[in-house]
């Protein structure tokens, strides 16, 4: 069986290091090429690369995207790991580290289940004495909490597992250009598959970490990014699925959304332990709402 992982860096030489140096405890893995895509002319990820590449357990392959965005990077990423013609790929994102039986719980999954596409948790590390409404926050990592084993639609793509024979029929446009800067360029590739009938599970023990800087935990870094998710993921569908019919299914569960958050705004003006929800509802209408309008936001955090 041949493996390849993928992997998109900018910025983050300290962070790629410590994910390649964890490769390296994986368990039940002999064989694993490595391809990593720096997104940023300074190269500091392929720098990291060299360094290692000597005594380094498995071959690593390092090289430059010079197109900005996401969508970019993932595609020379996805198109260079398909070269080595293996049976499955994998993608990690370079802020991540696994846990050491990760890419065995997806290949356990993916045999057990004969899966096109596997994936797994992506468990945040806070700072300590982090306020306890973010430790329960939901968008902070990006766990789906299903069963081991579950049918899904996948929806992040930064720890999962893919048939090389599913990914090659996307060639070379796997994530789509117009997600490029604001994210949801996963979501989009993941609700296509599965559109086109492609089976998914989930791995619950595959599981990778990352960690949340102090600069994650101020409110205006929250706010932006859930007004950002659920305008990417209104823009998704609008994409995928145009037209009057599902445009206006789309714009019925978002007046239904204003409905539930208005109520909630309102519970909340007497019960305080309301506020939190209240507020996420509000910026997760915003988002929604920006989207049915014709705005797209930008994502404000490197990949």
């Amino acid at each position: 069986m041949k493996i390849a992982l993928g992997i998109c860096t900018y910025r983050r030489p300290v962070e790629l290091e410590k994910l390649l140096l964890s490769l390296t405890r994986l368990t039940d893995i002999e064989a694993l090429h490595i391809v990593v895509a720096d997104n940023d002319e300074a190269g500091e990820g392929i720098a990291v690369c060299h360094k290692l590449a000597d005594n380094y357990p498995f071959p690593i392959v390092a090289l430059s995207e010079t197109s900005s965005g996401i969508s970019a990077i993932r595609n020379t990423v996805a198109m260079k790991a398909l070269s080595f013609e293996p049976d499955f790929i994998a993608f990690l994102d370079d802020d991540e580290w696994p846990e050491p039986q990760w890419l065995s719980e997806l290949l356990r999954i993916q045999a057990t289940h004969t899966a096109d596409l596997v994936g797994g948790p992506t468990r945040p590390e806070f700072p300590p004495d982090t306020d306890i409404t973010l430790l329960n926050n939901p968008y902070y990592g990006a766990d789906m909490k299903l069963a081991d084993g579950s049918e899904c639609q996948l929806q992040a793509g930064g720890n999962f597992l893919i048939k090389a024979s599913v990914l090659k029929k996307y060639a070379p446009h796997f994530f789509h250009e117009a997600f490029s800067h604001s994210g949801s360029e996963d979501l989009a590739f993941f609700t296509q598959l599965g559109n086109d009938g492609h089976s998914m599970r989930w791995a619950a023990n595959a599981i990778v970490h990352e960690p949340v800087p102090e600069s994650r935990l101020a409110p205006d870094w929250l706010k932006q990014r859930v007004v950002n998710i659920h305008n990417s993921r209104v823009r998704v569908m609008q994409h995928l699925h145009p037209g009057p019919l599902a445009s206006l299914v789309r714009l019925m569960k978002t007046c239904a959304l204003a409905t539930v958050t208005l109520a909630i705004s309102l519970i909340a003006i007497l019960l305080p332990r309301f506020r939190e929800s209240a507020q996420l509802l509000r910026w997760k209408l915003k988002g929604k709402l920006s989207a049915h309008f014709g705005r797209k936001t930008l994502r404000g955090e490197t990949y």
